[in-house]
């Protein structure tokens, strides 16, 4: 698991063995099940998790009592309830292991010291931020007044492995629609 962790962090620069071994030092693996809850709405999220097998979702719950999702993580990618776990402020969100998982996990109290003392760590924090940011931002501008099919081929341009990996009810949950109109919405696709 650890090998997965310590390519991921090659990877956003060039980092001594000596630096390699105090961030790896500090995570903890972690297995779950399918739909394992990691962060529940209303808790304070204490962790921050890198994926080494599987995938995580965040989500939640409009006042009409549908899930909406905001995000999915897969392998090689790391995943938090990021506004809590920075702000140490009860969730919003659910943040549970969609399919059964296998993680690296850092307490944020470790994490944060090494942002502040790993350059390279400090890097791949930022590069998330930044990312997280981004995604956010191409998703609202992209999704607001987008009709249906156009969501469904942002989705098969920029995220395509959701579609093969995540259930369909997921998948439109992540959409803003309901699994219903994404299967219309793939099979008209598919006749095009």
């Amino acid at each position: 698991m650890y090998q997965e962790l310590e390519k991921h962090i090659k990877s956003h620069g060039k980092i001594g063995q000596k630096e390699l071994q105090q961030i790896t030092a500090c995570f903890k693996p972690l297995k779950t099940d399918r739909n394992e809850m990691l962060c529940n709405i209303g808790q304070t999220c204490k962790y921050f998790y890198f994926i080494c097998k599987g995938c995580l979702r965040m989500y939640e719950i409009d006042t009409k009592g549908n899930e909406v999702t905001g995000y999915f993580a897969l392998e090689d990618s790391i995943m938090s309830a990021i506004t809590s776990f920075v702000l140490q402020k009860p969730s919003r969100d659910f943040l549970v292991s969609h399919e059964a998982s296998e993680l690296l996990v850092i307490g944020r109290e470790d994490f944060f010291k090494l942002v502040d003392t790993v350059p390279q760590f400090a890097t791949i924090y930022h590069q998330f931020i930044e990312f997280a940011f981004i995604h956010s931002q191409m998703r609202i501008y992209s999704f607001l007044g987008m009709e249906g099919i156009d969501k469904l081929k942002w989705v098969m341009e920029h995220e395509p492995k959701l579609l093969s990996r995540i259930s369909s009810k997921a998948v439109a949950s992540y959409l803003g629609m309901t699994n219903s109109t994404l299967s219309k919405l793939r099979a008209k696709l598919n006749n095009m």
